[in-house]
């Protein structure tokens, strides 16, 4: 039986007393050696937390919709988060490897990369013989032993091509199936993806790409100075601008996709007197929908050829300007309701705003009015937890949604997820 809050209170004494860097070099060194090989212990016992707590359905069973949720409302970093789901819930089938971790010889990444290694190669061979599959796991274990999580991930992949029978009914090359794309946003703003595409998909995007991928001179003549990974990332930009000025192309929210940039008062006065000598503004506020902050020069430069829609916002992020009120929400109040909620406004969901539906606070068949102070965006599920489940919600005193809970007795209102205050009192804002 451990005793966690025991474990918890010791490791919480050392790490503030300054004498765990006592010693000579030797000792300092042992002691970082030693640390790390008890951090690789303790991220295997929270992957077998992690993996019995999602076996027992508990993150469902509160509320939340997955487990990697859960993780993340505990502190935990999304990638992050998903990564302990993905491992927890795979270490009963590589014992192998689980046994090897249990003195600290693996890294919490060198485990992962076996798990997503396997799963490459699983979803390359959908029935790998066991003995292959043990073999396989075999194989990624010692190359994890010896060397980098991204070598093991090249180990994986070198497998799944010996292993690959050469009559397949639809070749790897062909098969839909093993498609994949993923798109994130690193620690510094800018968002990272891989690509994995069939042939077919793979020819229509080089054909999109080609014709905008010419190098152009530079403005002396001489050749184009840029990468030729540069030039197709410029490809890239003018094939979404040409996509996005398109008018038939699929809506969000009832509106055709379009890039939104936030600003507050001051930042649209730091635009408007952009290159007026001698003016002084204060700094600009700027950020996007998905990718979140933006510099100054990256605002005038979205400013400079934009239908631009003004949503003027306080310091709580809550609009001032949004426009008239109509029966259904207007895409002018819609901007504003996004730049207040963030997305579904609902305590601890991360819905995007283009997944969600603008909710009348004061219904308006019982008289409520289209206007910002009487909506509210919330997806789809939690808009059920209004009309189906008694949830309610009113717009506090610092302009923000606010939530009860039906089975709450002290009726305590709970912030939405885009409030910095923990309480609805003005006072606190």
């Amino acid at each position: 039986v451990m005793d966690f809050g025991g474990m918890f209170a010791r490791a919480s004494d050392l790490a503030g007393d300054a004498a765990v860097v006592a010693g000579d070099d030797a000792e300092l060194s042992s002691r970082v050696v030693t640390v790390i090989r008890l951090n690789h212990v303790v991220e295997l016992i929270l992957f077998r937390l992690v993996g019995e707590l999602d076996a027992r359905g508990i993150a469902k069973r509160r509320g939340e919709g997955s487990t990697a949720k859960l993780l993340q409302h505990a502190g935990m970093a999304p990638a992050v988060a998903h990564r302990y789901v993905r491992v927890g819930t795979a270490l009963d089938d590589i014992a192998s490897v689980a046994a090897y971790a249990v003195d600290g010889s693996l890294s919490g990444e060198h485990v992962d990369a076996i798990v997503k290694g396997l799963k490459h190669i699983e979803r390359r061979i959908p029935e790998l013989p066991e003995a292959d599959r043990t073999d396989c796991v075999r194989g990624l274990l010692t190359e994890a032993l010896g060397t980098s999580p991204a070598a093991v991930s090249v180990r994986a992949r070198h497998m799944a091509l010996v292993l690959s029978p050469p009559d397949k009914e639809i070749p790897d090359a062909e098969n839909h199936e093993l498609n994949d794309f993923t798109l994130g946003i690193g620690d510094d703003g800018r968002s990272r993806g891989t690509l994995d595409l069939d042939n077919l998909l793979g020819e229509k995007l080089r054909v999109a790409l080609d014709p905008l991928s010419k190098p152009v001179p530079e403005p002396d003549g001489s050749p184009d100075k840029r990468t030729s990974a540069q030039v197709r990332a410029d490809a890239l930009e003018r094939l979404l601008d040409s996509y996005l000025e398109q008018e038939d192309r699929p809506t969000r929210g009832g509106e055709k996709p379009h890039v939104v940039l936030t600003l507050t008062p001051e930042g649209l006065q730091t635009l408007q007197l952009s290159g007026i000598p001698g003016a002084k503004a204060p700094e600009v506020a700027a950020a996007f929908e998905w990718t979140g902050p933006a510099s100054a020069s990256t605002a005038q430069l979205v400013a400079c050829d934009s239908v631009i829609t003004k949503v003027l916002v306080d310091n709580n992020m809550v609009p001032l300007d949004v426009g008239r009120d109509h029966r259904t929400v207007t895409p002018a109040i819609r901007k504003a309701l996004i730049a207040r909620d963030r997305g579904c406004s609902f305590p601890g969901c991360d819905c995007p705003p283009g997944r969600t539906d603008a909710h009348h606070i004061q219904f308006w068949s019982h008289g409520g009015a289209t206007s910002l102070t009487n909506t509210v965006l919330l997806c789809r599920r939690h808009h059920r937890y209004i009309h189906h489940m008694r949830w309610e919600v009113f717009i506090g005193s610092d302009g923000h949604p606010w939530f009860i809970n039906p089975d709450d007795a002290t009726k305590t209102p709970l912030r939405s997820h885009a409030r910095r205050t923990m309480t609805s009192d003005l006072a606190a804002a």
